[in-house]
């Protein structure tokens, strides 16, 4: 899976000059939570709805009322927007994506290409991608995890062959290691137009630990 596919494309941006009031009601309008901000066709900075809500004008402490009123009316996003903004290639994997937001602790990148705003990706797309790859969006499906999972990779060939002798179809599947007890080996996965209580007991028939049957209807 890779950025390009869920990524939201031609995203709503606003210039540096823009004034903060105006980028709320942008956001607000959208309903959205961040905006790429431009200045002469580059990507300059980004700004959030929550550091819209924050901002103060560095000299706040000591005015009045009306005078801090007048300066906020007068704030452009250029004054309180993160100009390092940290971004990804349309290229990269949704792993290595979500990898890059946390390390950052970002929840959305700009995507770039060839120094060109072409899309923006955020905690909520990869979320939905990574409900897709495991298949929870599927309906009429079941997800099994099997526990203390052998170290022996014939082991998944064997789980597959004992879900297609009851001529059921695998949906999507994930091996998870040390999560979240170290040491602790999964194995995930979704499978549908199956008996799942007869592949439940042939599983355990064949000594494989079922600590987790779910359904979506």
């Amino acid at each position: 899976m890779f950025v390009k596919y869920w990524m939201k494309t031609n995203p709503v941006t606003v210039s540096a000059d823009i004034l903060v009031i105006d980028a709320k009601k942008i956001m607000n309008n959208k309903k959205i939570r961040r905006l790429p901000v431009m200045r002469g066709g580059q990507l300059v900075g980004i700004v959030t709805l929550s550091g819209l809500r924050e901002a103060q004008p560095s000299q706040a402490t000591s005015l009045s009322i009306h005078e801090l009123n007048y300066l906020l009316a007068k704030m452009t996003v250029s004054e309180i927007m993160t100009r390092d903004v940290i971004t990804c290639s349309p290229d990269f994997t949704m792993e290595k994506a979500a990898i890059l937001g946390t390390k950052h602790g970002v929840g959305a990148l700009p995507v770039v290409e060839k120094g060109k705003l072409i899309g923006i990706i955020t905690e909520s797309d990869i979320y939905r991608a990574f409900l897709h790859m495991l298949g929870a969006t599927h309906k009429n499906t079941a997800r099994i995890t099997l526990d203390n999972f052998s170290q022996n990779q014939d082991e998944i060939i064997k789980v597959i062959e004992i879900l297609d002798s009851l001529k059921g179809t695998l949906v999507s599947l994930a091996l998870i290691d040390d999560i979240p007890i170290k040491g602790r080996r999964e194995l995930v996965f979704r499978v549908k137009e199956v008996d799942v209580e007869a592949l439940q007991k042939q599983l355990q028939d064949n000594g494989y630990v079922v600590s987790n049957v779910s359904q979506i209807e």
